[in-house]
């Protein structure tokens, strides 16, 4: 596990979708054995931010009836730790209004 956690580029991601998943998971009142094609060891690996594949994430989030979407960095809605917000994108344009040009 050491080896892996050295070339993860992106832990603290991994770490945060996990926790937005077991969330998920949780509000849905599924055990992570219950997850449809899924063995439960993966389930743990990927909701405590290892590094699973592509696909096997796309599995995950689909039977917790999330699809991932590319968004610009910034742009996302992942919430942060003081928002609870799962549903809404972030409105740069209407949260830093005070900054916008008059004339716009």
């Amino acid at each position: 596990m050491n080896n892996t956690l050295k070339r993860i580029n992106n832990a603290e991601t991994l770490i945060r979708i996990g926790k937005l998943l077991r969330q998920q998971r949780e509000q849905l009142e599924m055990t992570q054995g219950k997850i449809r094609g899924m063995r439960q060891a993966t389930v743990s690996k990927l909701e405590n931010g290892g590094d699973v594949n592509l696909d096997t994430l796309i599995t995950y989030a689909g039977a917790l009836g999330f699809e991932l979407a590319l968004v610009p960095i910034g742009q996302g809605n992942l919430p942060s730790k003081t928002s609870k917000a799962h549903n809404k994108p972030q409105d740069l344009l209407s949260e830093f209004s005070d900054l916008q040009d008059d004339n716009a």
